[in-house]
């Protein structure tokens, strides 16, 4: 028994080691070895479950994390992972029985809480889906994921002073150059809507500076900068995005509609 522990623990850190940088499928290989040798450790095969959907195999995430749930007798942190492959899947009936049951067992369970509102959000229900985030911000105030959902919400419907107050509040928890980047284009799009594109310019045009931020933000700031008759600074800053992000044909795509005058209106973050 000690050398099946030992190799499973080897295994298991090797597979940490892989997520770490980036091999989802080496990491899956390895949490499988390591469950060949503890078949009923949850924590094992709930990590298998967490590769095949970082992979993007939703379904197959579902069919192992239920043997994860089964092996834990139905402990509400898996049920709410669970729940989270299910909504992915589109299940929402099956996504809403794992989140009720997770807080049968634990009213106070951030993470349910916030399922709990994406599920409503899924149906539209957007006022109830608030409250849920910010019954899971309460138990969780240092939850960057609730955060971002109040804000998107706000924006959504139809509050972009509030969805601008959060997202400011947000973001001085951070230093200026480590902010998210999600919540710079949710701060940038709040600004849009309050006709503040010269504001929501200034914000992009930093967070482009630095070396970790996508090519999104470089799009985002050349809508804005298009929407704000500025074509010729638009284009230059997708040439830019271009040098860094090669291998992204939109960008080429964008810098195309804008020579062509065929750019579409500035959209709202989703």
């Amino acid at each position: 028994m000690r050398t099946r522990v030992a190799a499973a623990r080897e295994w298991s850190g090797n597979g940490v080691a892989a997520i770490r940088r980036g091999a989802v499928r080496e990491a899956r290989e390895y949490f499988r070895k390591a469950s060949s040798q503890l078949p009923q450790d949850q924590e094992i095969v709930a990590n298998v479950a967490r590769t095949h959907f970082q992979a993007g195999e939703v379904d197959q995430a579902i069919e192992v994390m239920r043997r994860a749930v089964d092996i834990a007798d139905n402990d509400p942190k898996l049920l709410v992972q669970l729940g989270e492959y299910y909504l992915a899947s589109g299940r929402r009936i099956e996504a809403q029985k794992a989140v009720e049951e997770s807080l049968e067992q634990n009213h106070r369970l951030a993470s349910a809480w916030l399922l709990k509102g994406k599920i409503r959000l899924a149906n539209n229900d957007h006022q109830a889906a608030l409250g849920d985030f910010q019954k899971s911000l309460g138990i969780d105030p240092s939850s960057q994921d609730a955060q971002l959902q109040i804000i998107q919400t706000y924006r959504t419907i139809g509050d972009p002073l509030r969805a601008l107050s959060a997202v400011e509040q947000l973001l001085e928890e951070y230093p200026i150059d480590q902010q998210p980047e999600l919540a710079i284009l949710e701060k940038s799009a709040a600004l849009v809507h309050l006709q503040q594109n010269e504001s929501a310019i200034e914000v992009l045009t930093r967070a482009s500076q630095r070396r970790d931020i996508s090519s999104e933000v470089f799009t985002a700031l050349a809508q804005i900068q298009v929407q704000s008759g500025r074509k010729t600074k638009a284009a230059q800053t997708l040439q830019l995005a271009q040098e860094r992000f090669p291998n992204q044909p939109h960008i080429g795509q964008f810098i195309s509609e804008i020579r062509s005058d065929e750019v579409p209106k500035v959209a709202s973050r989703q």
